[in-house]
């Protein structure tokens, strides 16, 4: 190559990088930190994850494999590690750093590898270009999307405002008002670290990481048990599953869930494979007991998983009884068990309820202000989506809700998990007959059997079911390339192109919602972080104010909103899920002098009020009597506003 043309090609990529940095720097800046801690982050703990799949004896696993296994495990190992620093008090900058120079001190030997093992599957994918964009282009959208500012319900309410409260306070601890921090947090501790080291966008790239884990997995493992097209399939089926990819831009912690519940289904699947009699080698085994336990530790409907496959344990057990399948059960069983324990251990010395909000007959004094008829309305509203006309009605026409009116199990931000079901619904039938015909298929259909009998007994929202995405999507795709093959071209053009209008279908609507949302402006660099903020939240503005001028002592009491995550000082935030104290203090007061004493007492030092949200909530917050309502209208007057946004107002008390 001559001088000048060497020249004129840095040149040319010198252009290239100030028009890159003309258009797109704008709208991919406030991502730029996030991304490179997300990769130094996971780098460090896939190391360690290594380091730990390398021990447990899996002498059949690839390179590949491991380091996909070491990614999985270190994302345990992050959630555990933060689970450890609020233990002990350490929910510090400095101590979220040790925590990753410690990671990086036990997988440093396997970095190198870790990175050179990624090569075999890249050029797999290599082969397979027009999969691997269909795939990959959906992926890198969602990726996109989690530049946005988190702004959904529950992660304001509490995936977010539990980390955002144990970071201040330096710990772990109950915050008053939300009643989910008795809750498995698997997944918070996560977005603890993220808050630890400055970002919530990093929170949600997690949950976005998380779901490319579970498709590498179905890639992985699923190409030892189906061809290569059918594998390349599934994986384009979950990257453009709607429900998926929306929830793979936020904090709702069911791509993590899925992530774990996949890896135990298809590391439990490989046991029984290579141990059909059970005893052998029990690497896999091991690996799915800690998977199924770390997805447990996350969100408590997890347990079907852990049921699910306990359960045939216990079958093998019942037909066989040697010692090995004894073994074999109590090794998953306690697995399992030590890593629910930390967050049993902690409610049991919160609210005496290891199981909260469980079982809240047996366990009445919660300490949380809950009886028995909250926690029933709590249960009422997750299964409000249920059986309509009765079971058996329900059970008949599920599978034509599913279908064509997904949106009949779940409103609100839970319409995030409800679509982009058809596909894998519509293939189902193939799938079983796939399943037919290959063990591994089998058991597969028989998690997923038993996880869609008990979300069905439940009732609840369709949300719940994504953990079973890449599952049968691997069992669809499977079905699918099995019929393919005796079909004529008129067949596969009409099936092909329905899957492919199907399949753009999802992706409108994945930009549908965040249309909605009114995501575009921000992902573009058209808007700023605070003005999408201003325009979502009633609150926001208010909550911006407080950031310059509230105090370390500062205490707000909220009334109207659950949302209480960008409030950046100590607040209680208003619940529909238990009584609320500005409710129970302006009944029990003589008058409005009284109330503002007894606010005052609490430790209040500013009131901020949401009228719009307080209205739509309405009698969820509560009920004020005839004098608990004069007793509020005269506080409300003797307030000194201090701030007043555009749906808000700061008052002092």
């Amino acid at each position: 190559m001559s001088p000048a043309a060497a020249i004129f090609a840095l040149l040319t990529a010198l252009l290239g990088a100030l028009s890159a940095a003309d258009s797109l720097w704008a709208a991919l800046r406030p991502g730029l930190v996030p991304f490179v801690l997300l990769v130094l982050t996971v780098f460090l703990a896939t190391g360690s994850g290594r380091m730990l799949a390398g021990k447990l004896g899996l002498s059949d696993m690839s390179e590949s494999q491991k380091t996909l296994a070491g990614a999985t495990l270190g994302l345990g190992l992050l959630a555990l590690g933060g689970f450890f620093l609020g233990a002990v008090g350490l929910f510090k900058p400095w101590a979220a750093s040790a925590l990753l120079a410690v990671l990086w001190v036990i997988g440093y030997a396997e970095l190198r590898p870790a990175l050179e093992s990624l090569a075999p599957d890249h050029n797999l994918l290599r082969e397979r270009p027009f999969a691997a964009a269909s795939a990959a282009l959906p992926l890198l959208a969602a990726l996109w999307m989690c530049l946005v500012p988190p702004h959904q319900y529950d992660s304001l309410v509490y995936h977010l405002a539990l980390p955002q409260a144990y970071v201040r306070v330096g710990r772990l601890f109950a915050p008053g008002g939300i009643v989910y921090a008795h809750f498995p947090q698997n997944g918070e501790m996560l977005f603890s670290l993220a808050l630890l080291l400055g970002s919530d966008v990093l929170a949600q790239m997690y949950m976005w990481l998380s779901t490319v884990l579970a498709a590498w997995w179905v890639f992985a493992l699923g190409r030892r048990e189906a061809p290569m097209s059918a594998v390349s399939l599934a994986v384009v089926f979950i990257a453009t599953h709607s429900a998926v990819l929306l929830m793979s831009s936020t904090t709702y912690v069911e791509p993590l869930v899925m992530l774990w519940i996949t890896a135990a289904a298809l590391a439990f699947e490989r046991w029984r494979q290579l141990s059909p009699l059970g005893g052998g080698p029990r690497g896999w085994l091991t690996l799915s007991a800690i998977f199924t336990g770390l997805a447990l530790g996350t969100k408590y409907y997890a347990g079907i998983g852990a049921a699910a496959l306990g359960l045939r344990l216990l079958c093998a057990l019942a037909l066989d009884r040697r010692k090995e399948r004894a073994v074999d059960l109590a090794l998953f069983a306690g697995i399992v068990s030590a890593l629910f324990a930390p967050w049993l251990i902690k409610n049991w010395l919160c609210v005496r309820n290891p199981v909260f909000p469980f079982l809240y007959k047996w366990f009445e004094n919660t300490g949380t202000g809950w009886n028995a008829e909250l926690a029933a309305g709590y249960f009422s509203v997750l299964t409000e989506y249920g059986h309509v006309g009765g079971f058996f009605h329900s059970l008949i026409s599920l599978p034509i809700l599913l279908l064509r009116n997904p949106l009949r199990f779940g409103g609100g931000m839970d319409v995030l998990g409800d679509l982009g079901w058809d596909i894998l619904l519509w293939l189902l039938p193939l799938g079983a007959w796939a399943a037919a015909k290959n063990k591994v298929l089998r058991g597969l259909l028989l998690f997923c059997f038993l996880w869609g009998a008990a979300w069905f007994s439940s009732g609840v929202v369709l949300r719940f079911l994504t953990v079973l995405v890449p599952i049968l999507a691997l069992l669809g795709a499977c079905g699918l390339t099995e019929l393919w093959r005796g079909l004529n071209r008129w067949a596969r053009v009409v099936i092909g192109g329905s899957l492919a209008v199907m399949t753009l279908a999802h992706l409108f609507l994945f930009i549908f919602v965040h249309s909605v949302f009114g995501s575009g402006s921000t992902a573009l660099g058209i808007e700023t972080r605070e003005e999408f903020l201003a325009r979502r939240l009633d609150y926001y503005s208010c909550a911006a104010w407080l950031r310059g001028r509230a105090v370390e002592n500062d205490k707000i009491l909220v009334v109207g909103e659950q949302r209480g995550y960008y409030i950046p000082v100590d607040h209680l935030p208003s619940t529909v899920h238990m009584p609320n104290l500005f409710i129970r203090r302006a009944n029990e007061s003589a008058s409005p002098a009284a109330l503002l004493d007894s606010l005052r007492s609490d430790g209040f030092s500013r009131v901020l009020i949401v009228p719009r949200e307080a209205a739509r909530l309405g009698s969820g917050l509560g009920s004020l009597t005839p004098a608990g309502a004069a007793n509020w209208k005269g506080l409300e007057s003797a307030l000194r506003t201090e701030f007043a946004g555009r749906g808000c107002v700061v008052g002092r008390l």
